[in-house]
């Protein structure tokens, strides 16, 4: 059955915004750079001196929402080799191209990359983000759902499954990246090593609550990964979705500089595509809101920028960029992340 906990867990996303908490961003600046020429490196190692992907590095696909032929979409942007279009169906932004399955492994077991994600992961500063971000998804999810069994694919560091533990799940994990997942089971956390869903344990079957954060993203069939899901849930079971939101303001701003523009990152979803996608695969949406606002990297553009941005993005005026808040921000769904909870309909 489900119950509130607004009376006693205070539900604030503002806690693990990187924009409102003084000192963060200086301390994540070493890691994050780290992680952009780990990435930069990785990234390059598949592509010729003219930024194309190199012979039997990547397929092309079709719109992975509806299937409409690739030809046929609108080109938005060229980066890493990917040419991003946007589906003239279903309005879907995804890239025209995807690496094959051997280099997509690689890239997360063998590259630098994975190395530098972890240890990202592992800053005190951010660490303490993901610490009140896994409380707070910990929260709403329970809102909806109380306790039960708690599947996170890609359960990375293993902050949501502590949370999870915390508020009277049993949480389990499923994460590719074999550091990851060491680090989770040294901490006594549940956790297998491989990719969803072939690396289940076979005992892992129906769970009340499955999350997944910053996965689908990375999905090239989006469709076929969410009927697996399915199968896993018990009836009227939840997910929870995190997903870089196309229609946030720095995005937007940014184009191909936004480091969510990046090889593994395969589909780019806003609140209607997303909508779309979780109603296709059998899902009903009970919450959906944006989260972290990067609303001091926003503020660091002229205005004339910001209001350009703004007025692609939302029919209301913006008439002073440097009064812009946070609350504005997320109440436009502009923020950098798109959050939401949905439910498994019957069929």
């Amino acid at each position: 059955m489900a119950y509130s906990l607004e009376a006693t867990l205070i539900l604030d996303k503002n806690l693990f915004d990187a924009a409102l908490q003084p000192g963060v961003r200086t301390a994540l600046a070493p890691s994050n750079q780290q992680l952009r020429q780990a990435e930069n490196e990785t990234f390059g190692r598949l592509l010729d001196a003219q930024g194309n992907f190199l012979p039997g590095a990547c397929l092309q696909r079709d719109c992975p929402l509806c299937k409409t032929a690739h030809e046929s979409a609108t080109f938005l942007m060229r980066a890493y080799g990917m040419h991003l279009v946007r589906c003239p169906s279903c309005r879907l932004v995804y890239s025209r191209e995807v690496i094959n399955q051997e280099f997509e492994r690689q890239r997360y077991q063998e590259s630098n990359a994975s190395e530098a994600n972890l240890a990202l992961k592992e800053n005190p500063a951010y660490a303490g983000l993901d610490r009140q971000k896994a409380s707070y998804v910990i929260g709403r999810l329970s809102a909806y759902a109380g306790s039960g069994k708690l599947l996170d694919i890609g359960s990375s560091s293993g902050a949501l499954l502590r949370a999870g533990e915390m508020s009277g799940w049993q949480a389990c994990g499923i994460e590719i990246n074999a550091p990851a997942a060491d680090l989770s089971k040294k901490n006594g956390l549940d956790v297998a090593c491989g990719q969803y869903p072939y690396a289940m344990p076979s005992n892992w079957r129906e769970f009340d609550a499955i999350a997944a954060l910053d996965v689908l993203e990375h999905i090239p069939d989006p469709l076929s990964f969410l009927a697996s899901v399915r199968d896993h849930l018990k009836p009227n079971g939840w997910l929870v979705v995190q997903v870089p939101n196309f229609s946030s303001l720095l995005l937007t701003i940014e184009g191909t500089r936004n480091n969510n523009i990046c090889h593994g990152h395969w589909s780019y979803f806003d609140r209607y595509t997303l909508g779309t996608l979780m109603q296709e695969s059998g899902f009903e949406i009970h919450f959906l809101e944006t989260y972290i606002s990067e609303l001091d990297r926003v503020l660091a553009y002229p205005d004339a920028i910001i209001e350009a941005a703004w007025h692609n993005l939302s029919d209301s005026p913006l008439n002073a960029p440097r009064e812009l808040t946070v609350e504005r921000l997320h109440s436009e769904m502009l923020g950098y992340k798109l959050f939401g909870i949905f439910r498994k309909l019957s069929t």
